[in-house]
């Protein structure tokens, strides 16, 4: 990849034009920018309906008092076509009286920015190598997420399901599902120690999950066999920071294993489900569960 070396990066930022941005953007990407004769723009998008197929905006949330809007950056050429871009979901509650919560998911949208950015920076590096060599010219790179399912949101909870992916040149994107849940009164993220009665417990019921879900699968694992298969993946010294998940509706527990956490790509991503009735002994009485106010969007 070729580096600027002639010019000051005064000058160099005076070559293109460039759409107002935030004071916090990734610098390389401006630099990269104006030596491309690029603009990079930003803005937000609405959330979509259920109905909606656009694959790249969020869900809307299932409760009147969450507004979920998606925050989009794109690196257009000079001929205005698309090179690169990232998104990512942004939370806010609606009204004053949940401070807390409100306060805390500023922080979380915070933090999703700058690893947004972060994804848009290397994704807009290695499309601009691939530019100056004559690589993939017409595809665009890319590096977003959105929220793709609600699962349970009351005043206790409130957790979904989201979908990331990346292209950044290659044979084919990088993606996965990741699950999040905030305490619904504090806004931090419940830990899912507090959710589970045991890890013991919690890979006995994901083995039994993954047999009566996925039937004659398990010659598709790198182990052959999902009670080691779990075992290789989730080791002992992390605890439960290997675990992605989110509760669903009804309080059922779902757990996203992207590709290559437990097979190989061709062997895609593995979701499993936990009911409370089939593990009755697995849950805690944390976060007790009343009647649900939606369904699964």
């Amino acid at each position: 990849m070729k580096k600027l070396h002639a010019l000051s990066l005064a000058a160099v930022l005076l070559l293109a034009p460039i759409a107002p941005v935030s004071d916090d953007l990734p610098l390389a990407s401006v630099v990269h920018a104006a030596a491309q004769q690029d603009t990079i723009k930003e803005y937000t998008r609405p959330a979509k309906t259920s109905t909606d197929n656009d694959e790249e905006r969020s869900v809307k949330a299932p409760v009147p008092w969450l507004l979920v809007e998606d925050h989009r950056i794109e690196a257009l050429n000079a001929n205005g076509k698309c090179v690169t871009y990232t998104s990512h979901p942004v939370l806010h509650v609606k009204g004053e009286e949940r401070e807390t919560l409100s306060r805390a998911l500023d922080a979380w949208n915070k933090h999703e920015a700058q690893a947004a950015k972060k994804g848009f920076d290397f994704a807009y590096e290695c499309k601009n190598g691939d530019r100056q060599d004559g690589f993939l010219e017409d595809i665009a790179y890319f590096d977003y997420s959105v929220i793709t399912k609600w699962g349970r949101v009351d005043e206790q909870m409130i957790s979904f399901c989201s979908f990331g992916i990346s292209y950044t040149g290659g044979v084919h994107p990088m993606h996965g599902e990741g699950g999040t849940t905030f305490d619904a009164k504090t806004g931090k993220e419940v830990p899912l120690a507090a959710i589970v009665t045991s890890r013991e417990a919690l890979l006995r019921a994901l083995a039994n999950a993954f047999r009566t879900q996925y039937p004659g699968r398990e010659k598709d694992l790198f182990a052959y066999d999902i009670e080691e298969q779990l075992k290789r993946f989730h080791r002992p010294e992390k605890g439960f920071d290997t675990f992605s998940w989110y509760m669903g509706t009804h309080g059922e527990l779902v757990f996203l294993y992207p590709p290559y956490a437990l097979g190989p790509y061709s062997s895609g991503d593995f979701t499993l489900t936990i009911e409370r009735a089939d593990a009755p002994e697995l849950f805690t009485e944390t976060y007790p569960l009343n009647q649900p106010l939606h369904e699964a969007i």
